[in-house]
């Protein structure tokens, strides 16, 4: 029979309120966290964009053979390529731009492109016929804008670039096989001869290739769109389980909420396995509660609970609960390892230095030093699930020969820690633990 982990029910319902109060604060979080990507990226795309035409004006200004109003038609189409991204840039640099921005200038960006690679150069004599540039592969420009629209890690961006540039390019197409004396592709069943007269023919279009380049074009923007659609979701999902790790981590031992998180059945069977125990609190504390407002026993309490805690998870232990001033530690819970005992008693004598460090801060602001009592086992114990089927928690189970916390109440009158130690115990050795009581 295998045994299921379930979180005590307390422990549930107070997960429960945090998730359902933090649930839109992380939502919200998260979708700023992509609002401030998406602007970034549209500024890193407007700026690689803009020292690209400026290379490209710079080539055309060498390599142009135009010359007059010609070649400065040839430049100016490229300025105004180079206008819009740096308007662009300055916009989402500000943070002026409205959402709908990116949209409208993805719409101007497609129809000037098309515009300046259809429409002949008026300046330029004699006139070549509106047809020859769709025989070009120009239309490779347009995959730059959905290069730019995937920075902004929009998939309806992506989704609108695309539209924009199939649909600029099907209305300068249609422009042109409209025109008097465009001729398209031969009926179906004609000779070779009357399909190679028409190919030649500097008014000749193709449809295939038009449509060839529509279909690719609008399939790559829909991939692209569900591989930004996806990466967003992922990144949600880890911020999520994140959350929920750091939620579990406020009540369990980092050991515990690694353990839970990577392995489908977390904790196993109930098994006997050697455990250290280590035990904790505050000497005279009652009395002391006494005299304070209950507002300076809870910052006493913090403060105390919060150190200990650190030495606790520095030292690989699992913290198992607060008992008012005191903690109950474990040490080899939910997995056993070589240095249990050692972790275990290098925790106390941690504690014991994290305790006189915080005396002296007390001292210097004029509080009271504190004293501690620290009881410490190791042993063999019983580990499992206790519970019911609705609630259930995960405990070692023992009667030790010597109890930590018998140990740590005796001696609380004195403020000498006691602990129970294996003798004569080394990480590699063989043996089973000799346990022997030990005062410092």
């Amino acid at each position: 029979m295998t045994s299921s982990f379930r979180f005590p029910r307390s422990v549930c319902y107070a997960a429960l309120l945090m998730t359902v109060s933090g649930d839109l604060g992380t939502r919200d979080r998260l979708d700023a966290a992509f609002a401030r990507e998406e602007r970034r990226g549209l500024m890193v795309a407007a700026a690689a964009r803009s020292a690209a035409i400026v290379f490209i004006l710079g080539w055309l200004a060498v390599a142009s053979p135009e010359r007059g109003r010609a070649y400065a038609w040839v430049l100016g189409s490229a300025a105004f390529f180079l206008v819009t991204g740096l308007a662009q840039l300055w916009l989402f640099y500000r943070g002026r731009a409205l959402r709908l921005a990116a949209y409208l200038f993805i719409l101007v960006d497609a129809l000037a492109l098309a515009a300046a690679l259809l429409l002949p150069n008026p300046y330029v004599d004699p006139q070549v016929p509106p047809a020859i540039p769709l025989r070009y592969a120009t239309f490779m420009y347009f995959f730059v804008l959905l290069m730019q629209a995937a920075f902004s890690f929009r998939p309806r961006l992506l989704l609108w670039t695309g539209l924009c540039g199939a649909g600029a390019w099907t209305v300068g197409f249609l422009w042109i096989s409209m025109r008097p004396g465009t001729i398209t592709d031969p009926p179906a069943g004609a000779s070779r001869e009357v399909m190679r007269a028409a190919y030649f023919d500097p008014n000749y279009v193709s449809v295939l290739k038009y449509q060839n380049e529509i279909i690719v074009f609008l399939l790559v923007s829909a991939g692209l769109a569900l591989l930004v659609r996806r990466s967003r979701a992922l990144v949600a999902e880890r911020a999520e389980a994140e959350r929920a790790r750091g939620n579990l981590a406020r009540y369990f031992s980092p050991k515990v909420v690694e353990t839970l998180a990577e392995r489908d059945e977390p904790l196993g069977r109930v098994r006997r396995q050697a455990v250290g125990v280590l035990f904790a609190d505050l000497v005279g504390f009652t009395t002391m509660a006494e005299e304070m407002t209950p507002e300076e026993v809870m910052a006493l309490l913090r403060d105390f609970h919060g150190r200990m805690e650190e030495e606790v998870f520095r030292h690989g232990g699992c913290l198992e609960k607060f008992i008012g001033d005191a903690l109950l530690a474990t040490f080899g819970v939910p997995d056993t390892g070589r240095r249990d005992a050692t972790d275990a008693l290098a925790c106390a004598r941690g504690m014991l230095a994290a305790l006189a460090a915080w005396n002296v801060e007390r001292e210097a602001a004029g509080l009271q030093p504190l004293q501690m009592g620290l009881g410490l086992h190791y042993g063999p114990v019983v580990a499992g699930d206790i519970g019911s089927r609705r609630s259930m928690a995960y405990r070692p189970w023992a009667t030790p020969p010597t109890s930590p916390a018998g140990s740590s109440r005796s001696r609380a009158s004195s403020g000498s820690p006691s602990w129970s130690v294996p003798r004569s115990w080394l990480p590699s050795s063989r043996r089973p633990p000799i346990s022997r009581s030990c005062t410092v």
